[in-house]
């Protein structure tokens, strides 16, 4: 106890970050909350030391914000150190270590994955699915996206293709901007069933995302990952730019 006052005491998430299982880490909120960076990554591929970061998209819950490789990438090792907690979904296997090779960062941020408290309570598999059984509904065919599809997004937008890194940016940021509801799930479940009150959290309201989505190209990159192709219907609600 003594040791953990002086922890908080010294803002040292890293002290509870390593104390606590990981699906005991959305305790780390609100104490480290001042400011959190809701996170996501997008890669070439899932090989370390390989396969390098496309994007990074983050809403810090009042805008979102994208770092694009070749464009603004470097500004996110400045950007990050605005926050104060870290909140992804997998990140602790997967968005963080890719973070700290390929920009040299540390993030010793404090840090909630919460793909092990969701799974603590019962949601467990990948984002999507979780989503979709909380009715946390994609627009569009965007939804029909996954992550092999924005591998090849990117080689798309490398090859030239008009909307490309547009159609990439959106399904990025649609992962994001759900993480603050399954935060605030998570958080006012647990703390229900603590022996003592304490006040529930209400997520920032969900921003609107600044980029469209070409159709004809995620019709092509489901029809390449062997995903099929867009059924007619879904093919009307697409809009390419705002």
């Amino acid at each position: 106890m003594e040791q953990s006052l002086r922890a908080l005491e010294g803002r040292n998430a890293q002290y509870f970050t390593e104390k606590l299982s990981a699906q005991l880490h959305w305790r780390l909120y609100p104490e480290f909350g001042q400011r959190i960076a809701y996170l996501d990554i997008e890669t070439t591929g899932t090989t370390a030391g390989v396969s390098t970061i496309t994007v990074i998209g983050l809403y810090d819950g009042e805008r979102p914000r994208v770092y694009v490789q070749g464009q603004n990438l470097f500004r996110f090792a400045e950007e990050i150190e605005e926050f104060t907690l870290l909140v992804t979904y997998n990140g602790k296997l997967f968005d963080l270590p890719f973070i700290r090779r390929e920009l040299g960062l540390p993030l010793a941020h404090a840090h909630i994955d919460l793909r092990y408290p969701l799974a603590a309570l019962g949601y467990k598999g990948g984002l999507k699915k979780i989503e979709r059984s909380l009715e946390l509904e994609r627009e569009g065919p965007v939804a029909l996206l996954d992550g092999w599809c924005a591998v090849l997004l990117w080689q798309y937008h490398e090859q030239g293709e008009a909307g490309a890194l547009e159609t990439l940016l959106r399904y990025n940021l649609e992962d994001v901007i759900h993480l603050p509801q399954l935060l605030a799930l998570v958080y006012n479940t647990r703390i229900q069933r603590l022996p003592f009150l304490l006040p529930s959290i209400e997520p920032p309201p969900s921003p609107v995302i600044p980029f469209g989505f070409n159709s004809t190209l995620i019709s092509r990159a489901l029809a390449e990952t062997g995903r099929g192709v867009m059924e007619p219907e879904k093919r009307v609600k697409l809009f390419v730019g705002l």
